[in-house]
């Protein structure tokens, strides 16, 4: 079937992962997002570990449970849905997403809030990522809430001399070892999701207040 502008950019974009998926990326931000990947007042990651694999290559961790990405993840999909439905798609009434095209834009707002998150999580932690680091992160171990829920037993609560012992439903975590896995098995924008990224190739700077010791400390030495 044929497909035009922004949905035909959008999909190719997502899978090719070339200039087209920068320049979406790039109008996205613009239009859409205001430069906060979480919703943190201090506007941190929070659930964030960083390893470092050599001096200038590191694997990241964000912890879902922690991490505030649903937001992020519906301002993505919202975006480039919102452009689909305003071309025309052959065979379909204007305003109509072709079906099959849903689950490859799910996947464009997933790759995209990693993609953003780790980006973040360098920068947050004195790293500055090199230029081709965002299209380098590999994003491995991928786990989502489960649509099945664990009881979990919660302490007891007294109320009017009776004792009530009250069970809290937890949604259970399943781990995939891809974004393709965890996304056949029912992510959608708006939930968050632990993953690791790996590939994550940048410049440690060294921490200001070291520095600037340092720095005191060389000028005392002279």
């Amino acid at each position: 079937m044929f497909l035009i502008a922004a949905a035909t950019t959008a999909a190719a974009a997502f899978q090719s992962g070339g200039p087209q998926r920068s320049k979406l990326c790039t109008s996205l931000r613009a239009e859409e997002w205001n430069g906060e990947v979480v919703n943190n007042k201090d506007g941190r990651i929070r659930g964030c570990t960083i390893t470092p694999v050599s001096e200038t290559e590191f694997t990241i961790q964000i912890d879902g449970n922690e991490a505030d990405l649903g937001n992020f993840g519906v301002a993505v999909y919202k975006k480039i849905t919102s452009d689909a439905k305003r071309q025309n798609f052959q065979g379909f009434r204007p305003g109509t997403i072709p079906p099959h095209l849903i689950p490859t834009y799910r996947g464009f707002a997933m790759d995209e809030v990693a993609r953003e998150a780790t980006l973040e999580a360098m920068q947050q932690n004195n790293i500055r990522p090199f230029e081709s680091a965002r299209s380098d992160f590999v994003f491995e171990q991928v786990s989502i809430p489960s649509n099945k829920s664990q009881k979990k037993k919660k302490g007891k609560k007294k109320s009017k001399a009776e004792v009530v012992e009250e069970e809290q439903e937890e949604p259970a975590w399943q781990t995939f070892e891809n974004m393709k896995d965890a996304l056949k098995n029912g992510w959608e924008p708006g939930q968050s999701f632990s993953f690791v990224a790996t590939k994550c190739k940048g410049q440690k700077l060294k921490d200001v207040n070291m520095a600037a010791s340092e720095s005191l400390a060389s000028l005392k030495n002279n």
